[in-house]
């Protein structure tokens, strides 16, 4: 069972990390106490930061430095830091603004949110879309376009899957396009999309599924399986170059190159992201803890959204600032959840050249 630290050594430690986000420079006892003006003597803070590297939680780059945070170190400081950092008026507005829109396209809304956690928090940000097998169809729109053309919207109970451009066969009048829209409204509504899209596949031949809406159903089965392949939305990867140059300019490129690796893989990184989860809500921190090749030296925070058991969250080095991640972090994805049940207009043709 992990020792207790002392109140003394708590602060001191918190601070080593402090510092070291700020400044990435090994930290001694002379800065404590100028910096934070601890009354204690020079001779007792070191007392206590020997007792700290014993313990783990610091250690001396070379013979003659300062101390820098362990990996352990930095897991005391997540779980000390409780009250997170605000983020600015402005950067909050940044974010309703992103978000400021009458029906989700829920792709586009996904890579936007990961763009925004890479802007904001200056390191590497991404989304795992909700779970096709938990959202739910609300319905599909079908315009007429042409004699053998219609336009096909699928939306979930979350905003619109996808859409596109649907070529038919044979000629279609717009009372079969009516026809086939209150079909597949009527027996699918509420049906989940992997269900949906499983269905399109099976070859029936009862009274619903005669050839127009077998056409229908076929494209619609195509569209999400297009949507269903893509389960990673990943941005802001080039933030962490400079921040890497910066604090370790011979490792820089190999620590690099071997995160874009670890996430190429976008099945074994979704993968992973949910065993670290596990059945936890809100905000879990990795700290260069995922079993993925090249995320040693990296630290993951990830935040759940509703509904259908959706994933965002930040990579950054193991020195980033985890108070003003987790606060953005937590503030998208609660800002997310809000918006993203929000019914879309139920008449989406309007405006749709005939």
């Amino acid at each position: 069972m992990e020792k207790t630290l002392p109140e003394r050594q708590r602060l001191i430690l918190k601070e080593i990390v402090d510092r070291y986000i700020r400044l990435r420079e090994p930290v001694s006892s002379r800065m404590i106490l100028d910096d934070y003006g601890l009354s204690v003597s020079s001779a007792t803070v070191r007392n206590d930061m020997n007792d700290l590297e014993e313990a783990g939680y610091i250690e001396k780059p070379y013979a003659s430095s300062g101390r820098i945070p362990t990996k352990k170190g930095y897991r005391f400081f997540v779980d000390w830091l409780i009250d997170l950092s605000e983020l600015t008026k402005k950067e909050r507005l940044e974010v309703v603004e992103a978000y400021e829109v009458q029906c989700l396209e829920v792709g586009e809304t996904m890579r936007q949110t990961a763009f925004l956690l890479g802007n904001i928090t200056e390191y590497a940000g991404f989304v795992i879309p909700p779970r096709p097998e938990e959202t739910r169809l609300d319905r599909v729109v079908l315009v007429q376009m042409g004699p053998r053309t219609v336009l096909l919207v699928i939306v979930s109970d979350i905003g619109i899957v996808e859409h596109g451009i649907v070529s038919l066969d044979d000629d279609i009048s717009r009372a079969d396009v009516e026809r086939i829209t209150e079909i597949i409204n009527t027996e699918l509504h509420g049906v989940s999309l992997n269900a949906v899209r499983g269905l399109t596949l099976q070859d029936r031949s009862d009274g619903w599924y005669e050839r127009p809406i077998r056409q229908a159903l076929l494209v619609l089965g195509r569209l999400l399986e297009r949507r269903s392949s893509k389960r990673l939305y990943f941005e802001g990867v080039l933030n962490l170059v400079s921040d890497l140059q910066r604090s370790v300019p011979d490792e820089a490129m190999d620590r690099f190159s071997g995160l874009i690796r670890a996430v190429q893989d976008e099945d074994a990184f979704v993968e992973e992201i949910y065993r670290k989860r596990g059945d936890r809500s809100g905000l879990v921190v990795s700290i260069g803890g995922l079993r993925r090749e090249g995320m040693e030296d990296f630290s993951v925070i990830t935040s759940d959204y509703r509904p259908h058991g959706g994933v965002m969250g930040v990579i950054g080095p193991i020195w980033m600032n985890y108070g003003r991640a987790m606060s953005a972090l937590s503030y998208i994805a609660n800002r997310l959840e809000t918006i993203l049940v929000s019914s879309c207009p139920r008449d989406l043709s309007e405006g749709v050249e005939k």
